[in-house]
């Protein structure tokens, strides 16, 4: 893909790009369109390869689950009923790796958290991958990114579920909304 876009995977380094004048705002929203559709797609074919594995939960208790569901599935994907105990309104299976803010922290905290997983991201892209004088080889750029993006995910899946990417959370969101995630 580098040879076609330049390796732009997330519309955070494609409006980087644009910031810095190195992409027309034509060219720049043609790519952002093309990743978050890229991303639905994605999701779809997730969705499409999963979701038979909710059907045992639907209807069942925490004791009756049957079908090869599993309690951990049906409790992230379904509803249970207080008053009856089954599990109700399954949506897709773990939400499709929906992103979650934490309990453990407030939704300004995931944001900001965010804002910097996303900022070591592209800053590691620009710096490794597209500054002329980085003073490193060609192979040097891709194992920068891959640690980039291993440390903010280290740290951002247990707060937010890692979302330094906005297409990567568009997709498996919208996916779920359409096939009945509640949240």
């Amino acid at each position: 893909i580098g040879l076609v876009s330049g390796g732009h995977i997330t519309p955070a380094v494609t409006f980087s790009f644009l910031i810095r004048g190195e992409m027309s705002l034509g060219s720049a929203i043609m790519y952002m369109l093309a990743q978050f559709f890229g991303a639905f797609i994605g999701a779809l074919f997730l969705y499409a390869s999963v979701v038979g594995l909710t059907t045992g939960c639907e209807g069942n208790s925490v004791d009756t689950i049957d079908d090869g569901a599993n309690e951990r599935l049906c409790a992230s994907s379904c509803t249970l009923n207080a008053d009856s105990g089954l599990f109700m309104d399954c949506g897709p299976p773990f939400g499709l790796g929906t992103n979650v803010v934490s309990g453990a922290i407030g939704q300004g905290s995931a944001f900001i958290a965010e804002l910097i997983g996303t900022f070591v991201l592209v800053f590691t892209v620009l710096m490794a991958a597209v500054h002329r004088s980085n003073g490193s080889g060609p192979n040097a750029a891709p194992i920068a990114i891959g640690w980039s993006v291993m440390l903010a995910h280290l740290v951002l899946v247990p707060l937010t579920g890692c979302g330094i990417n906005p297409a990567r959370t568009f997709g498996p969101a919208i996916v779920a909304l359409i096939f009945g995630a509640d949240s």
